[in-house]
């Protein structure tokens, strides 16, 4: 990171009084986030029935818990660098019966020290706020380093090539959506200014790039809403 690139705070913006709103908010942002976490089942049935899941930027625990029901006998390990958002995870799983099979760290990924590697990765909108390219890699690199050979990784992001016309229309289709929640004018202007200030699109090719570069297949996209996307991939070596 150079020294005029200034890195998103996530741990100061997801604070207590965001946290508390986030469910709420992100299904405004992001139209069929719901189905995206639906979307993820039939790519996992495949992993062993007791596998090891780590979610990274487990926000509010929807993800855990939407799969804890549906694998009774698999184990989480939900990341996140916001304290209230894993104070808020922490409490849903408890809520959902779920508290012994899921444990939580307040952190980055590339501070985290598992003792075995996992069947499974989650990276849900986290990527997208990791500034430069070399930041994006060791990002991806501690994902397969945390993951077993022939592991799952799937990721959700906001993308695309800054600039071009498409991108273009769908940023200003994704915004008319938002708004239609009845989003206030200074809210909606403050909003699209943390897009365009704090997160650090790229084209679909370069994430595909990186990802290759940390060990990982040609990922499969099975998901867009607008910016939002969403691939599996496998860890090759």
């Amino acid at each position: 990171m150079t020294k005029a690139t200034k890195e998103f705070d996530v741990a100061r913006h997801f604070d207590e009084s965001l946290a508390a709103k986030y469910d709420r908010r992100i299904r405004q942002f992001c139209p069929n986030y719901d189905a995206l976490h639906r979307m993820l089942i039939p790519w996992l049935q495949g992993l062993p029935a007791a596998a090891d899941f780590l979610s990274v930027g487990a926000g509010t625990g929807a993800e855990v818990v939407t799969l804890g029901k549906i694998f009774p006998r698999w184990r989480f390990v939900a990341v996140d660098v916001s304290p209230d958002m894993i104070k808020a995870c922490q409490a849903r799983a408890t809520d959902a019966g779920l508290a012994d099979r899921v444990a939580c760290f307040t952190g980055r990924l590339q501070d985290y020290a598992s003792s075995a590697s996992f069947d499974a990765v989650s990276s849900v909108f986290v990527s997208h706020f990791i500034k430069g390219r070399a930041e994006k890699l060791s990002y991806f690199k501690s994902i397969s380093e945390n993951l077993k050979v022939g592991g799952l990784l799937v990721v959700a992001d906001l993308f695309g090539e800054k600039g071009s016309a498409e991108f273009t229309a769908l940023l200003d289709a994704w915004l008319r959506s938002y708004a239609m929640h009845g989003v206030s004018d200074e809210d909606l202007i403050q909003d699209r200014l943390h897009v365009e200030k704090d997160v650090d699109f790229i084209p679909e090719d370069d994430l595909f790039t990186l990802l290759h570069e940390a060990g990982f297949s040609t990922p499969i996209r099975f998901y867009q809403t607008y910016l939002f996307g969403g691939w599996v991939a496998t860890r090759v070596h």
